[in-house]
């Protein structure tokens, strides 16, 4: 059985916080979740893990942007082509609160906001 998110499927979760350690702390006691941080240059992204498998991730929000951005749970819908996927949100409503931007060598990403106001990602991941 494939497992595996589809293109319109939620396909990852993340945290953004301004106490990594103190979420670490709270849902590995709640949840027995594993954690592993990657250095990614400009900022550490910590990878969680629960059944041996990696299902979320964390980053910290940095000191001059707390007052801008709460902590916060951000939902992934998988996308075949972010820029098509992005064109046709705003068509029907969305609007862009970071536009498409490259995560790495891992795939491409924007955060919208449907038009009731509920914050979402695309995610395209790269094709290999």
């Amino acid at each position: 059985m494939d497992d595996q998110p589809k293109a319109g499927e939620f396909c990852w979760n993340e945290l953004a916080t301004a106490n990594v350690q103190g979420a670490k702390d709270f849902y590995g006691k709640v949840f027995g979740w594993q954690f592993t941080d990657h250095d990614m240059g400009d900022m550490t992204y910590t990878m969680i893990k629960h059944n041996n498998k990696e299902c979320a991730g964390i980053w910290s929000i940095p000191k001059d942007k707390e007052k801008q951005i709460p902590p916060h749970w951000l939902a992934y819908i998988l996308v075949d082509n972010l820029d098509k996927s992005l064109e046709k949100a705003l068509q029907h409503g969305a609007s862009v609160v970071k536009p498409a931007t490259n995560a790495g060598d891992f795939g491409r990403f924007a955060v919208i906001t449907d038009p009731t106001g509920a914050h979402v990602a695309l995610w395209q991941p790269v094709r290999k």
